[in-house]
């Protein structure tokens, strides 16, 4: 009895001893599965921890360069030399300027710039210039308007050489950069556009448009220049017909009338800038074409029909034409359409019928 007792005891104890011996490797296998895993998941966190850094790190550092090239080029200085001779040098683009200039608020707007200009002259708010639209003035070539100048303290003033040089020059006593326009040739208008561009920070978009501008003046310009002087027509513009007033060399429009093919008999009478011209000596040189702006002429009819040019060959063949007068007289990308009506109005052979352009 007790033999059978003791073989029983030792069947249960080997029994319990193999449960417990399977337990703990059961247990030893899943803590060694949960060790690896845990320590795969742990690599696993830190390698995209330490990507995410990384990442990170790149787009901070990308960041702050572009953040650094863009402050940089905004406070990079600025040098150009105006109309008058003068150097002007800004320490950083200017951002609110006054336009006194009717031809350089017009680059403004071809740079997309308008928001730039916080005045305008008084003329062309009086004029309802489109431009001027929604400004008061601050004076014109009759005098400048200090108080309103002082009180909007621009970073830039934009005049023109022709008039209020003094008031000018007391702006420049008193601190303000002043920028002076005087452009009498293509080369001028080409180097304006730029010059606008560098000083509000658009050089690029500047060079783009006189470059642009350069390149239609000159494929009008290429389709008239080995012409023979015989088939260049004579041509007269009228600035004004009482007194008889007309353009000469070293201006504007007597070079728009040479590249258009046509020859000015006023410069060709070796006479300089805005001459007063004889009706004898017209009539003398007899020119093929006349052609004047809307301020004179709103329609050729003004000169058709006044008698005292009724013997002029252009008035006989009905060559006369008018045209708007902010294309052909101020030196802007907008001359082209000057320079477009000039071409058709002198030569319908090679450019087609004239038509006018606003």
């Amino acid at each position: 009895m007790k033999e059978k007792i003791f073989k029983r005891k030792f069947i249960i104890t080997a029994i319990i001893a193999l449960i417990i011996a399977l337990m703990a490797f059961s247990l030893a296998g899943c803590k060694n599965s949960s060790s690896s895993d845990s320590s795969q998941t742990s690599q696993t966190t830190a390698s995209t921890k330490a990507e995410a850094a990384e990442s990170s790190s790149e787009t901070i550092q990308s960041t702050t360069a572009q953040e650094t090239t863009t402050t940089t080029e905004k406070q990079l200085p600025v040098e150009v030399i105006d109309g008058a001779g003068n150097k002007i040098i800004l320490d950083k683009p200017a951002q609110k300027v006054i336009v006194f200039s009717p031809s350089d608020l017009e680059i403004f707007s071809g740079l997309n710039a308008m928001d730039k200009v916080i005045e305008v002259d008084s003329w062309s708010v009086k004029n309802n210039e489109p431009l001027a639209k929604g400004f008061k003035g601050a004076g014109d070539t009759n005098g400048l308007n200090f108080e309103t100048i002082t009180k909007l303290n621009p970073d830039l003033i934009i005049g023109v050489t022709m008039g209020g040089n003094d008031d000018y020059k007391k702006l420049a006593e008193l601190g303000f950069k002043v920028y002076l326009s005087n452009t009498t040739s293509l080369e001028g208008a080409y180097t304006e556009i730029e010059n606008i561009g560098k000083i509000i920070g658009k050089a690029e978009e500047g060079k783009k448009l006189s470059d642009n501008l350069k390149t239609q003046v000159d494929d009008i310009y290429n389709k008239v220049k080995d012409l023979s002087e015989d088939k260049k027509p004579e041509v007269f513009y009228m600035v004004w017909n009482d007194p008889i007033m007309s353009a000469g060399k070293n201006t504007f429009i007597n070079e728009l009338i040479e590249k258009a093919g046509g020859i000015n008999i006023v410069a060709k009478d070796g006479l300089t800038d805005w001459p007063e011209y004889s009706l004898e000596k017209l009539i003398k040189n007899n020119p093929d074409i006349i052609i004047a702006p809307f301020s004179l002429a709103a329609t050729p009819d003004v000169i058709l029909k006044d008698k005292k040019f009724s013997t002029i060959k252009a008035v006989l063949d009905k060559k006369v034409f008018s045209i708007p007068d902010n294309p052909i007289s101020r030196p802007n990308q907008n001359v082209i359409k000057g320079l477009t009506m000039l071409s058709t109005a002198i030569h319908p052979e090679i450019f087609g019928e004239f038509k006018v352009i606003e």
